[in-house]
């Protein structure tokens, strides 16, 4: 079913609700970019709802809030885990998780992802998300080419998933030549102004395939810039020396591997052309939503929640890496063309 807002399968899920446990932390810092806080942000400034974050330590709170208030909805998103430490944190949340559901408290679960990013312990993961699949009242997704995906995966019914869009974000664009300035003076970054510039934002993590990119920029020797801006994800060590080593060789590819502070989001985004994802497996992308706002040109696979942009103007899908260099080729062809 298509919802307009949460509230919608909130009401459905229990029209009696008064509180929202939400889990991981909203993050109220980042109001602009953060995609929890612009998910609940209508129902926090609304009031309907009281919406509290839980983190992984205060997971207890499911079960004591429960205890004291009865009419409680437990919205949870990312349960997974990537290594062994965070593995023997796994018990303690389902354990909270089922005591909260055993006490008459109703689940939403937002599905962000078909399985981990690091395709680690997949068996294990598979049953856990199957078991929660079967808590949950509710099943959020973001578009109707997940509905099929996950019912079949889940082993779950249709009829138990719920379609509320991805939260826009809001964009704060700055001129292109100001935004080169800044990008320049705070991050070192030296623009070639003829050519395009291609943006990969967003944690560096191996699912995206951002060294392949990096590589066939170098190997087909692309007239362009490639910027890759973000946080090095935990157990992505590796990925980041093979980037840095790219980097290193060649002019056009610009590395910051690290926390992008809000107010310099728009700087990247305002001095690219375009926005390249090579997704290796996705189902959501919040990637993709904030290059949409800023409404630059997309390259991405045509998999996941993607394909159902395909026909929407400026958004450029593959299907195989070969087409994704011949996509760049042709967008660097576009944009020479357009500067003539």
């Amino acid at each position: 079913m298509k919802a307009s807002s949460l509230d919608e399968v909130y009401t459905s899920v229990n029209p009696e609700a008064e509180i929202i446990y939400v889990v991981p932390l909203i993050r109220y810092s980042h109001k602009k970019s953060d995609y929890l806080y612009l998910l609940y942000e209508e129902l926090i400034e609304s009031q309907k709802y009281r919406i509290e974050s839980v983190s992984v330590f205060n997971h207890f709170k499911l079960i004591t809030g429960k205890l004291t208030r009865k009419n409680a909805i437990l919205h949870y998103h990312w349960l997974e885990f990537q290594d062994l430490k965070s593995l023997m944190g796994m018990p303690w949340k389902l354990c909270c998780i089922c005591l909260f559901k055993l006490l008459g408290g109703n689940i939403v679960w937002t599905l962000h992802n078909e399985f981990p990013h690091d395709q680690k312990y997949l068996k294990l993961h598979s049953f856990l998300h199957r078991k929660m699949a079967s808590w949950a009242d509710a099943l959020h997704v973001h578009c109707s080419s997940a509905v099929k995906t996950m019912s079949e995966k889940l082993h779950a019914q249709t009829e138990k998933f719920w379609l509320v869009e991805h939260p826009d974000f809001p964009a704060n664009p700055t001129l292109k030549n100001k935004a080169k300035k800044y990008l320049n003076n705070e991050y070192g970054i030296q623009f070639r102004s003829k050519f395009p510039v291609f943006l990969m934002f967003g944690n560096i993590s191996r699912y995206k395939q951002i060294e392949k990119v990096a590589e066939s920029i170098i190997e087909e020797n692309l007239d362009c810039t490639l910027v890759i801006a973000g946080p090095v994800k935990k157990g992505n060590n590796e990925l980041y020396k093979e980037l840095e080593m790219l980097a290193e060789q060649d002019q056009r590819i610009h590395l910051v591997p690290r926390f992008i502070p809000e107010k310099h989001v728009s700087w990247f985004y305002s001095a690219s052309d375009i926005c390249v994802f090579n997704y290796r497996e996705i189902l959501s992308s919040g990637g993709y939503h904030m290059a949409k706002a800023y409404k630059k040109t997309v390259i991405a696979p045509d998999m996941g929640c993607l394909s159902d942009e395909k026909n929407k103007p400026m958004i450029h899908l593959f299907k195989s890496q070969k087409e994704m260099v011949e996509m760049l080729r042709g967008q660097i062809t576009t944009f020479l063309h357009g500067k003539d």
